[in-house]
């Protein structure tokens, strides 16, 4: 099959990929005792305290009469009165299970794809079938996003979606993987390398980031608490072409096709509910303060026309993390991966040894 009937297949991702179940952890809150159990615990209370009392009535004067009959016994010790239990509203964990998406091909060491927010494994079309010659390729959509389930008790924040990286390789049985990822996508496989580092080979981060200033009206709307819900209602085919036409340096990859294919894994309200919390999720600081810690290696790319992300956003990860790499893929927006495949796998080769089974 030629790469381009490949890349077709791939359009059709809803159909053409598996689905994993993944146990989402939810703290639900216990709830208080019913008022008539109350009442029978302080009505038992009170039977016992009397029982109790006329019990120590009954051993004093079986005490008097054996010191009268000249018998040495020893003296009843006071029985305490019965405490109603302490009652607190302690919390128990439920599990709400949650199916997520994802296309595989190839064999080698696992190298997982995560996109960003408001996209889907579809990301990764142009460099999926040339990246599975070389390694295990897996691209997964997080949880609410693209073909996966919108979980109703996710909090979508960044350590959240990093737990749901772990709990989709406890799924698929993978003990350890490298990762590629896009803009906030690399936040989130970030996250997962300093929360479990034996877990994680090495990241590939597309230019990382969160919103910036420099991001369209629609994305700063959708991130805002007082018009995400407008903005939500507002999301169309119209608004992903404007966005794209914002992400690329090169507008002739832009298509009704590529257009359509974005927009459709997010049409509905759920899945708009779902990159609306996200976004207002985002706190990046939390990954940033802690990047120091962090002895993963990391490769940053970015487009050197990048609209979104400039050279000094990007320059802060690779200031702070101890063993990074950096390169620039020249001509080439927020999107260098759709733009440039065939430098940005030539990028992951350079950077993962391909090590494959013998």
């Amino acid at each position: 099959m030629s790469l381009s009937l490949e890349i077709k297949k791939f359009i059709n991702s809803e159909h053409v990929g598996d689905f994993a179940t993944i146990l989402l952890p939810v703290e639900v809150p216990a709830e208080p005792a019913p008022r008539a159990n109350r009442a029978f615990r302080v009505k038992e209370r009170a039977q016992a305290n009397a029982a109790a009392a006329s019990m120590a009535s009954i051993l004093e004067a079986t005490a008097q009469q054996s010191q009268a009959d000249g018998a040495q016994q020893p003296q009843p010790q006071p029985q305490p009165p019965v405490e109603e239990p302490a009652w607190q509203n302690v919390p128990h964990i439920e599990y709400e299970a949650t199916r997520i998406h994802y296309i595989e091909d190839g064999e080698g060491e696992p190298l997982i794809l995560v996109h960003s927010i408001a996209q889907s494994g579809y990301t990764w079309r142009n460099v999926f079938y040339r990246l599975r010659e070389h390694y295990r390729v897996i691209a997964v959509d997080l949880p609410g996003h693209g073909y996966s389930d919108r979980p109703i008790h996710f909090d979508y924040t960044i350590e959240a979606h990093a737990m749901a990286l772990r709990l989709f390789m406890d799924a698929m049985r993978i003990e350890s993987a490298h990762f590629a990822a896009f803009s906030m996508g690399s936040l989130y496989a970030m996250q997962f390398a300093l929360d479990c580092p034996e877990r994680v080979g090495r990241i590939v981060a597309v230019t990382p980031g969160g919103i910036t200033g420099d991001m369209p009206m629609p994305v700063k709307l959708m991130d805002s608490g007082l018009f995400g819900g407008i903005a939500s209602r507002l999301y169309g085919m119209g608004t992903v072409r404007k966005v794209l036409e914002d992400c690329f340096f090169d507008l002739t990859n832009i298509n009704d096709e590529v257009v359509e294919q974005y927009y459709k894994p997010a049409s509905d309200p759920d899945g708009r509910r779902c990159i609306r919390t996200t976004l207002q999720s985002f706190d990046e600081e939390t990954v940033l303060q802690r990047l120091r810690d962090m002895n993963t290696p990391v490769l940053i790319m970015q487009g050197s026309e990048d609209k979104w992300h400039k050279a000094e956003d990007v320059d802060i990860f690779h200031a702070a993390l101890h063993d990074a790499g950096f390169t620039v893929v020249r001509n080439a927006g927020h999107l260098l991966h759709e733009e440039k495949p065939e430098r940005f796998v030539a990028a992951i080769l350079e950077f993962i040894p391909v090590v494959m089974p013998e």
